[in-house]
């Protein structure tokens, strides 16, 4: 089995202070690159393995926009970060859909309440139910869907890691990075 970063690998990377006592404490690996890319100091195990999650969107943006997926402004923004399911941020998914002719059902992602209180108290006064346009992942998503359209892939299986999509996202990932992805294909 792979095992991620460990505490053992990790330094202490910052420390928060409020009101002359330390709140928290924060531990990781990091890497210090100067202007022209070259490694200026290394803290922890820089080469342990990591679960990059969500600060990989700008990475899989990138590559649905390479493979045709056309973005712009709050379109390209929701696929590039986790948002909180506003009506604003659900109404922007379904524009990124509706433009690639599909619907909500496309969705791999799972139905969520938003993380927006607000929002989420609306709708459970107005009787509503959990929707994949409300997840946080959903705009990331979207543009995974409208690549498939614009490259003729198919929307079914569009998570599966054999799927033409997360092949070319492999692909961009680890060009970008100039890492070869550790995840069994």
């Amino acid at each position: 089995m792979l095992e991620t970063l460990t505490v053992q690998d990790s330094v202490e990377l910052a420390v928060v202070e409020r009101s002359g006592f330390i709140e928290s404490r924060h531990a990781g690996a990091a890497v210090v690159l100067s202007s022209e890319g070259e490694i200026v100091a290394r803290h922890g195990n820089t080469d342990a393995l990591i679960l990059p999650r969500s600060s990989l969107k700008p990475l899989q943006a990138i590559a649905c926009i390479t493979a045709g997926a056309v973005l712009e402004g709050e379109q390209l923004a929701i696929s590039t970060a986790s948002h909180v399911g506003t009506d604003r941020h659900a109404a922007v998914v379904r524009d990124i859909l509706t433009e690639g002719g599909l619907t909500e059902d496309a969705l791999g992602c799972p139905a969520s309440w938003p993380s927006d209180s607000s929002t989420r108290d609306d709708l459970v006064r107005e009787h509503g139910e959990p929707s994949r346009v409300r997840m946080n992942c959903s705009g990331k998503h979207a543009a995974m869907l409208r690549a498939c359209v614009a490259t003729g892939w198919p929307t079914d299986g569009y998570l599966d890691p054999a799927h033409p999509l997360q092949a070319h996202i492999r692909e961009v990932v680890e060009r970008l990075t100039e890492r070869r992805s550790r995840t069994p294909r």
